[in-house]
C-alpha cells in the first residue's frame, strides 16, 4: 500500500466515525499527511476533500457538562442519566444566579444554558450518547499552539513492541485499576464487574476473588510493605483487606459521592481517597479513622497522589487544576492552573520533582512539583492519553490511550521509543514493576497485560 493509499484509509476511516471535522482537525490532517506520509500540503488538502467530509465546528457535549468519556461508558444506564440530570442542574443554577453577566468564553448566559440543554438531551439518550462518543473519540483538536511540546507527532519512529507476555482475562467488566506488589510477584486489579483480583505474576492466575463492594471499583493499590490492599468504588466506600488471603479489615465511609482514586503515604501510615464529591479524605490506616478532609475543588477529584517523600499530595480534578497539599498541615501550597481541559490523573516521578498529569482528551502535562512551574508538554493527536506512569527509574514514561495504545518515551531526550499494542479499547491504568522489567496496563476491554520489557522487540 503506498503512502497516498494509507493517508486515505485513514481518512475513510475518520468519515465511518464522523461525517464532519472542525477546521483545527483538518489542520491536523494536513500536517499527518505532510510530516508521516510524505504528501505535499496540497496533496493532502485535496484528499481530505475529496473524502466528502464537512468542515465544521463540534461542539463537545460531554465536556459542557463536565464529565468525561470514562464517566458515560463505566456506568449503569441509570447511573448515568443521574450523573447527566445532576451535572446539568449544578451547572444551569449556578448560571441562573449570574444574572445575566458576560461569561468569560463570550456566551451569553442564555445561550450557555441553551448549550447545557441540548447537552443533557443529546447525552441522556443512549444512542445518540454513543453517536457522540465516537465522535468526540476521532477528533484531533491542534494541541501545539502556544505550548513547548516535548514530542510531536513528526518525531514518531516506526517502532512497535510486538511481544504481549501474559494476558488476565478473568474480569466480566473494564478494568479500570492496576498495582503491583512491592515485591513485583502480584498484581491486584479492580474492576467494573464489582470484583478485585489478586494474580500471581509468574502464572498468569488469579491468586484470590475480593468480593466486598457493591458498585464499579475504580481504584486499587498495595501498602508498601505489601500486606494489605485497598480499593475505592462507585458505591462510595474504600475497603482496606489482607492482600494474600483476602480477608476484609476494615471499611471507610464517609464520601457522599463515588471514590475515584486511593493512594498510600510511602510510610503507609495515610491513605488518601479522592471522590466526585469534590473532596479528597485522609485516614489512618491502622486505625481506620478519619484525618481529615482536603477542601479546594470546585468539581469533582479525579486522582490523588502522595509524592515519593510523603511531604505532599497531589489531587487532580474535573475543575481543570491540581491542587498541591503540605502533608503534615494539610494547607493547598499552590495550584497547578493551566489545564485546558479536566483531569484524568497525576503522579510524581521517582525522584518527586515533577508532577505529571493528564487531562481529558490527551495533553500531558510536567510540572516542577517544588515550583509548580512548567516544565514541559507531551502531545500526540494520534492517541488522546487518559493515562501515565513513570519507570522506577525516572527514564521512561509510559502514556496509555483512549484507542487502547501504551506509548513510550524517553524522558531524557524527549523522543517516543515504541508503542505497545494489545488492547482494542481505552487503557484506564498502568503500572511498572518495582524492578521496571514488567509493565502491566489495564483496559476497558476487559484484560489486563503484562509487558515484558527486556523481551520485547522492535519491528520496523
Amino acid at each position: 500500500m503506498s503512502k497516498r493509499e494509507e493517508f486515505l484509509e485513514i481518512i475513510n476511516t475518520l468519515r465511518t466515525a464522523s461525517s464532519s471535522i472542525t477546521d483545527e482537525q483538518r489542520k491536523g490532517f494536513i500536517r499527518l499527511g505532510v510530516q508521516q506520509y510524505d504528501l505535499s500540503a496540497d496533496e493532502a488538502t485535496e484528499l481530505i476533500n475529496s473524502s466528502g467530509l464537512t468542515i465544521g465546528e463540534q461542539v463537545n457535549y460531554i465536556e459542557i457538562l463536565g464529565l468525561s468519556i470514562t464517566d458515560l461508558e463505566n456506568r449503569s444506564e441509570s447511573d448515568i442519566v443521574n450523573l447527566i440530570e445532576a451535572a446539568h442542574k449544578k451547572l444551569y443554577s449556578a448560571s441562573l444566579t449570574a444574572g445575566g453577566r458576560p461569561r468569560t468564553d463570550g456566551k451569553t448566559e442564555e445561550q450557555w444554558r441553551k448549550l447545557l440543554n441540548q447537552a443533557r438531551d443529546k447525552l441522556t439518550n443512549p444512542q445518540t450518547r454513543q453517536n457522540h462518543i465516537k465522535e468526540i473519540r476521532i477528533e484531533i483538536t491542534d494541541k501545539y499552539a502556544k505550548e513547548v511540546p516535548l514530542h510531536t507527532s513528526d518525531s514518531i519512529i516506526k517502532k512497535q513492541i510486538k511481544i504481549e507476555d501474559t494476558v488476565l482475562s478473568e474480569h466480566k467488566g473494564s478494568v479500570n485499576s492496576v498495582a503491583f506488589s512491592p515485591d513485583g510477584t502480584s498484581i491486584v486489579s479492580g474492576s467494573s464487574d464489582n470484583t478485585v483480583f489478586v494474580w500471581n505474576v509468574l502464572s498468569g492466575k488469579p491468586k484470590y476473588k475480593f468480593i466486598a463492594h457493591k458498585d464499579v471499583v475504580t481504584s486499587v493499590i498495595y501498602s508498601p510493605d505489601g500486606k494489605t490492599c485497598v480499593s475505592g468504588s462507585n458505591d462510595r466506600i474504600v475497603h482496606i483487606w489482607d492482600s494474600e488471603t483476602g480477608e476484609l479489615k476494615d471499611t471507610l465511609s464517609g464520601h457522599i459521592d463515588s471514590v475515584s482514586s486511593v493512594a498510600f503515604s510511602p510510610n503507609g501510615k495515610i491513605i488518601a481517597s479522592g471522590s466526585y464529591d469534590g473532596t479528597v479524605r485522609l485516614w489512618d490506616s491502622s486505625t481506620g479513622e478519619l484525618i481529615t478532609i482536603l477542601k479546594g475543588h470546585s468539581n469533582w477529584v479525579s486522582s490523588v497522589a502522595f509524592s515519593p517523600d510523603g511531604k505532599t499530595i497531589s489531587s487532580g480534578s474535573y475543575d481543570r487544576t491540581v491542587c498541591v497539599w503540605d502533608a503534615d498541615t494539610f494547607f493547598n501550597k499552590f495550584i497547578l492552573d493551566r489545564h485546558k481541559n479536566s483531569i484524568s490523573s497525576v503522579n510524581y516521578s521517582p525522584d518527586g520533582n515533577t508532577i505529571v498529569c493528564t487531562s481529558l482528551y490527551g495533553d500531558v502535562h510536567l510540572w516542577d512539583s517544588v515550583t509548580g512551574e512548567p516544565q514541559s508538554f507531551l502531545a500526540d493527536h494520534l492517541s488522546w492519553f487518559n493515562i501515565v506512569a513513570f519507570s522506577p527509574d525516572g527514564n521512561t514514561l509510559a502514556c496509555g490511550s483512549y484507542y487502547g495504545l501504551v506509548r513510550l518515551w524517553d524522558l531524557a531526550t524527549g523522543k517516543f521509543k515504541s508503542t505497545l499494542s494489545g488492547h482494542n479499547s481505552t487503557v484506564n491504568s498502568l503500572a511498572y514493576s518495582p524492578d521496571g522489567e514488567i509493565l502491566a496496563s489495564c483496559s476497558m476491554d476487559k484484560n489486563v497485560r503484562l509487558w515484558n520489557l527486556n523481551l520485547s522487540r522492535e519491528t520496523d
